[in-house]
This record gives structure tokens, sequence and C-alpha cells, in this order.
């Protein structure tokens, strides 16, 4: 397909900016020829009033009819081929057998949305018949209004312009404008194409879905603080979101932003864990640290451990594995200045030691940064919450504690993650119970016997954590329930039943499940 390093603004090309930009491949830092124009504030302006005037129109469509949108999106992404796959491999360095599985998860959480809308047990209808002293109450969920979708970097099809945040989105009945990244945006424009497809064969409003480019802070900024936006998804940096979260705020009226920004998602791993299959839990670690060249926010960045003579020959085993395997790629220069700067800082500090790696790569080479182990005391990191910051690659820091009293006490210090690990043996489950318990806090997955890496897209996963992980908790980024980000209940009180949706009018028409009167069923009333 023909690329034209253009906005697309409710199915119209627009390059009215005169700043633009280049996509870089990673491997060996050469632009491409295409320049890639950022969004000016007027862009942005006409992208939101034709996605508020869209909602009009989307917020009375039925379920299956949106749902017949994302089958569509996804069999247009399917549609442009290896041309796709190419493409952000010249634009990340990701390779095309990662991103081949990218996309099949990408096409196939769209449809998961799909068959969530066909089923209609996502409203969550309520029913309270009238009683004696009590009126008729029904309620279920309705979509908020206009949402920008902020991509990401490191997933450019599952967290980018046809990401979850964006299927999410649309099945909750909300247009998009998505602000693409500008590490890949080619690759945006292609998605841009296929979504922009999709909507115009489904006879969809134009304003259901723009993409705006731009490499610098503006367009965000501008996206975020526009009246017309109901909702924030964005996948990031702790530093991006938390801008966009304070520039949303501030807003006359604020809004709700869902940022997930990142974490350390701390492993601990027991003595008896150690001793059972040291090696086993070596190379799984290094495994997972090195996975996608460290450039996934469920990354194992910190291991605790108490200190012992296994302990440290356990650190020297993952830190000769480290060292030996080979170094990735990184998506682009910011991720690697970024990379080179938090370590630097974190090297810096005198209580840490750095066991291998910690070095940038040349400047004749691809983006890239060495395999980095680094080693500090529960001490250190209780005293000092800047070394929890979160290093995007392939780093891992070990933290040595004096004893189980010590590992807890730095457990309770630790600050909102992703995820949480605990390795054991079946014979510490009556004394592990607390120490769960304590990681339970900290992280909305915690996880038994495995790492972090690999997020399964199902009903059941929570993608979402204490901040700084992520700005509200309560929700997940991946899985179905990502629908409720961009929902909100509504009940209605003797309403009269030909007044009322589908979903709530007494005889079922859809046959959805309900709660009613405290008991599930699918019959009417």
């Amino acid at each position: 397909m023909q690329l034209t390093g253009h906005n697309y603004i409710a199915g119209a090309l627009s390059a009215e900016g005169a700043d633009t930009f280049f996509s870089v491949d990673p491997r060996n830092k050469t632009a491409g020829d295409l320049p890639f124009h950022s969004a000016t504030r007027g862009e942005v302006d006409r992208a939101v009033v034709a996605a508020v005037a869209a909602f009009d129109a989307m917020r009375r469509y039925p379920s299956s009819k949106i749902a017949d949108l994302l089958d569509e999106v996804a069999a247009q992404i399917e549609a442009l081929g290896e041309e796709l796959l190419h493409t952000a491999d010249r634009e990340t360095g990701l390779g095309l057998p990662r991103l081949t599985g990218e996309r099949g998860r990408a096409t196939g959480q769209i449809r998961s949305f799909a068959a969530l809308l066909r089923d209609g047990a996502y409203l969550r209808v309520i029913i309270n018949s009238e009683q004696p002293g009590q009126p008729a109450i029904k309620q279920m969920q309705f979509p908020l209004g206009p949402v920008a979708i902020f991509a990401a970097s490191n997933f450019p099809f599952a967290f980018a312009v046809a990401g979850g945040d964006s299927a999410s989105a649309l099945a909750a009945g909300c247009p998009i404008v998505v602000k693409a990244h500008p590490g890949h945006p080619a690759t945006s424009e292609l998605f841009a194409q296929a979504i922009s497809a999709a909507v115009e064969k489904q006879g969809f409003p134009a304003g259901s879905f723009s993409m705006l480019q731009g490499r610098g802070i503006d367009a965000g900024g501008w996206l975020a603080e526009h009246d017309g936006i109901e909702a924030v998804g964005f996948t990031g940096s702790l530093r991006g979101g938390r801008a966009i979260h304070d520039i949303a705020a501030r807003r006359p009226r604020p809004i709700p932003v869902y940022a997930e920004m990142g974490s350390v998602n701390p492993v601990v791993i027991t003595q008896a864990a150690l001793a059972a299959r040291a090696d086993e839990i070596t190379g799984g670690l290094v495994g997972s640290v090195t996975m996608g060249t460290g450039q996934f926010c469920t990354n194992p960045g910190l291991i605790l451990l108490e200190d012992s003579g296994a302990s440290r020959d356990f650190i020297a085993s993952v830190t000769e594995q480290m060292a030996a395997a080979p170094e990735g790629v990184l998506l682009n220069e910011a991720v690697a200045s970024g990379l080179d700067t938090s370590v630097s800082q974190t090297a810096a500090n005198p209580q840490i030691s750095v066991l291998t790696g910690g070095a940038a790569g040349a400047d004749s080479e691809p983006f890239c940064y060495s395999n980095t182990v680094m080693q500090t005391s529960a001490a250190a990191i209780r005293t000092d919450d800047r070394l929890q910051v979160e290093h995007f690659g392939p780093v891992t820091l070990f933290v040595l504690c004096d004893g189980r009293d010590d590992l807890r006490a730095t457990v309770a210090a630790l600050e909102g993650n992703l995820t949480t690990t605990v390795h054991a043996e079946e014979g510490e489950l009556a004394d592990i119970g607390e120490l769960l318990h304590q990681l339970r806090e900290k992280a909305g997955r915690v996880i038994w016997n495995g790492f972090p890496t690999g997020v399964a897209v199902v009903h059941a996963m929570q993608h979402g954590g204490p901040y700084p992980a992520t700005t509200a908790p309560g929700t997940t980024s991946v899985g179905m329930n990502a629908i409720y980000r961009f929902m909100r209940p509504i009940a209605f009180q003797n309403v009269p039943d030909a007044l009322l949706p589908p979903a709530l009018q007494d005889g079922n028409p859809l046959g959805i499940l309900r709660l009613v009167d405290d008991v599930y069923t699918d019959s009417g009333l």
C-alpha cells in the first residue's frame, strides 16, 4: 500500500504542519526517505471534533454492529500481508518471527472483543424489580465517548494504533483518536489505512477513527487537554504517562487517564528453590531478562534473595550467562539513550556493583546496550527509592537480604508493579503465605515459579498495578476486562420499558445473561 507520511483525520489525509521526521532502521541507524508530518493543533482539533460527531451515532449502535467493525478491522490488518511485517521490522528491528506472532496476538484480541460483544453479558445488566418501598432500578454499561490512545514503542502491533487500547475502546463503542508512536510511523500509517478501510466498509462515521503523527510532545498534549476527549489510554514511560495524566487532571473538566507506565517486576527466590533447581531458574531468568532485548514492561528487573553462598553462586551463574548472551537490537535512539541514562544513574550509586555490562553500544553499531547485571543490598533499596527505577532493556538488579525478616522488610518498601514473582518449593507453603500476601499488595499479577514476560490475552488477565506501574490500579490494559476503562454504569429508575435500551427491557429481547433480583438468568421478567 502507498504510504503518504500524512495524518489520517476522519477518513481524510492531512499534512498541514511544517515539522517532519523520518523513520529509522535501528539495525543500521539509517533514516527512511519519506517525511512524516507532525500534527498541528488545528489537525488535532478536527480529529476530536469529528470523533465527537461520530459518537452521537456510535452510542446508538447495537453491539453486533460494533462487533462487525472489529472483525473487519482484523481482516483488513491481515490483508496488509507481508508488507506490514517487513515495514515494522525495518522500523523496530524486532524480527519477522516475533512480529508474525504479535500480528496474530493483535488480530486475535480484536476478534476476542468482537466475540465479547456478541455474547452481550459484558453489558453487566443488573435489574432490581419494584418492591414495597423500593423503585424498579435497572443498570447497564454505556460508552464514555471519544478516547485518545497513545501508542507504545515496544509492541508496534499489540499496543499501538490497532492494539489492545484501541480495540477495547472501539469495543466499548467509543470513537478513537490515536497518537502514533514516532518510532514506527510507517507501520502506524499501514494500520491507519486498515482501520480506515474497515470504518468505511462497515458504514461507520468517518470520525470513528483518526491517527495523528508527531515526534514531539505537542500533539499528545493538545489531544489530552481537548474538551472533546473523555478518556485516555496510554502505554509507555512513567515520565510520559504522568505528564499526560497531569494535563488531563488540570482540565476544567478532568477525565480519567489509564496509563500503563512500566515496572521492575520484583522476583523473590527462596533458598529451597535454589537448592532444588538453581540451573533451571538461571536459564529462565536470563531468557526472561534478555527476551525482546529486555524491552517488555514485564521484564524481571529486581531479584530478591537471602544472602548465602548459594545465592552468590546463583548470581555468578546468571552474570556469566548474561555476559555470554548475544546483544540484541534496541527499538530506537530514544530507548537506547534512556537506558544508558538510567543505568548510568543507578551505577553511580556507591551501593551498586556492576557485575557485567553497563555500557552502550558503539556509535557504529545498531542501537544496543550490553546485557547488564548489577547487585546491591536490601538496605540500599529501602533507603533510596531511585534504585527501583525501571531499566528498559536487558538489565536486572540483584538485591541481597540478611535473612527472611530483612527480605520481608524490603518487600514492604517496594513500589507498585505490574507483576511480582515467587520461586519456592512445595515444602515451603506453610511459611511462604505471609510473603505472598505482601507481594500481592505490590502488583496486579502474582506469579508462582515462573517469569513475568508473556502476558496472556484472556478474561482473567490483570495487566495493571499500583502506582507508579499504572495510574488506575483497578483496571487492566490486557484481556477482555480492558473494555470497562471506557464504559460507565447508568441506572434507570422507574423508566418505562419502551424507553429503555433492549438489554434492559423486561422481555430481554437480546437473550443475554442478566442479574435479576440477585439471580443470573437469560429469561425475561
